[in-house]
């Protein structure tokens, strides 16, 4: 009896009504899949749309924020651009001041609003040296109408955005990594700024409409062991000292080909040791003006032959007379879309002030200033990259700019010491700090 069961579902009585229903219930099954697969697959494409309508919506909100909080950029940031680079006097200049909440940089920015020019500042706010100090000289600017951005030379995308908004006429370039003896601390420091900076710069004038006229600082720090003093011009500078001064020399190498290749007007200025209000915490001057209130003692280098170390101190308003004799005698670059037409102006000078003095008799007339007495520490000048003394020789800023330096260090120590009392809080009975 089993066997005829099994017989019966292995061998049945009717084949073909199994055959179609086997078909039938084939075709369901496979309806069902195409059913289930078209169903899979429009999910899937839901899903697809839904994920890329996710990603498009957080890239919108990405792009949103970085626009909103971006220190650069829009409608609002563009009119201040334009107001600040609005010209108050006929023929006046319309120029770009990197480095403008620096040291130099404030006082030309001041001196150019001052008389009627149009100014716009550049600067990154690093933190080589207090950050509150250049956000107090950004503060000082805007009080006078100059608008500083926030920005770094290195970025093209920011200066493109710049030269589309203004036609400047010039550009004061003062943004640079200072200092001799942080070189040794940071080195690429001063390649990123006072190298490939320099290059972004020059790439974004030599590309822009019009070509504007370069001023930019470079160092007397280029003269480095030459001895022939006082330094001119004409003097070696192929053997510099310290990794700053070799960056400034390279930028003056950079700065003659973008003349001769791309028709840009360059004058170079060598600095030689600006002080005054206002000034770097790192120098001399300003270290020694700080610790003496203090109490603190102060370390004073001499030579390794026992030689009182001396610079050429110069008093920041006499630099800023020379910055803006070369503004006004710059000839206008000669390129146009990133070509030369003809040869371009292409000047070098020194700014000092003739004087050289002793850094002890420095302290002698800060103690004189500041009514106390420095607790001294002699040491011999480590091999760091400074040189034993500096002098400048001014004859062609004379004879080209009318350069003629008027401020002795006795009194530019004096105003030096009046701000700095003012600025610091320090009441009128030295030595403490008003309430």
């Amino acid at each position: 009896m089993m066997m005829r069961v099994l017989e019966d579902e292995l061998f049945p009585s009717t084949p073909g009504k199994v055959k179609i229903e086997r078909t039938h219930a084939a075709s369901r099954q496979l309806h069902r899949c195409f059913a289930s697969t078209s169903t899979l697959f429009l999910w899937t494409l839901l899903l697809i749309a839904l994920t890329a309508s996710y990603l498009s919506f957080q890239s919108f909100v990405s792009t949103s924020s970085r626009y909103f909080t971006a220190s650069w950029g829009g409608l609002h940031w563009e009119r201040q651009i334009r107001a600040s680079a609005a010209v108050r006097r006929s023929d006046g200049l319309t120029v770009l001041v990197t480095g403008a909440a620096g040291f130099v940089g404030t006082h030309v920015s001041l001196a150019l609003r001052r008389r009627g020019d149009g100014v716009v500042g550049l600067d990154n706010f690093n933190a080589y040296y207090d950050p509150s100090l250049k956000k107090a000289r950004k503060a000082l600017l805007s009080s006078h109408g100059v608008f500083v951005v926030e920005g770094d030379v290195n970025d093209a995308g920011l200066l493109a955005k710049l030269f589309d908004t203004v036609p400047f006429t010039h550009v004061m370039h003062l943004a640079a990594q200072a200092g001799v003896r942080y070189a040794i601390e940071n080195p690429a420091s001063y390649v990123h700024s006072n190298v490939a900076g320099l290059v972004t710069l020059l790439e974004s004038c030599k590309s822009a409409d019009p070509q504007p006229a370069v001023v930019w600082a470079s160092s007397s720090s280029v003269y480095g062991l030459n001895d022939e003093v006082p330094f001119s011009e004409s003097h070696r500078t192929d053997r510099p000292a310290s990794l700053y001064a070799a960056t400034k020399k390279a930028g003056e190498e950079i700065t003659h080909v973008y003349n001769h290749i791309y028709g840009l007007s360059i004058t170079g200025l060598r600095f030689f040791t600006v002080y005054g209000p206002w000034g770097r915490p790192d120098m001399a001057y300003f270290s020694f003006t700080r610790n003496i209130l203090q109490g603190k003692p102060i370390t004073v280098y001499r030579g390794r032959d026992g030689t009182n170390l001396a610079r050429d101190f110069t008093y920041i308003d006499d630099i800023v007379k020379g910055c803006v004799a070369a503004l006004d005698t710059a000839e206008a670059s000669t390129g146009s879309g990133g070509k030369k037409k003809r040869p371009a102006q292409y000047r070098i000078f020194n700014l000092g002030n003739t004087s050289p003095v002793t850094v002890p008799v420095l302290v002698e007339i800060l103690e004189r200033h500041l009514k106390t007495r420095a607790k001294k520490n002699m040491v011999e000048m480590p091999g760091n990259g400074d040189v034993p003394f500096t002098h400048a020789n001014i004859s062609s800023a004379r004879a080209e700019l009318g350069y003629k330096p008027t401020t002795n260090l006795e009194t530019g120590l004096k105003k030096f010491v009046k701000w700095y009392l003012s600025y610091y809080g320090y009441s009128r009975r030295l030595g403490g700090k008003s309430s």
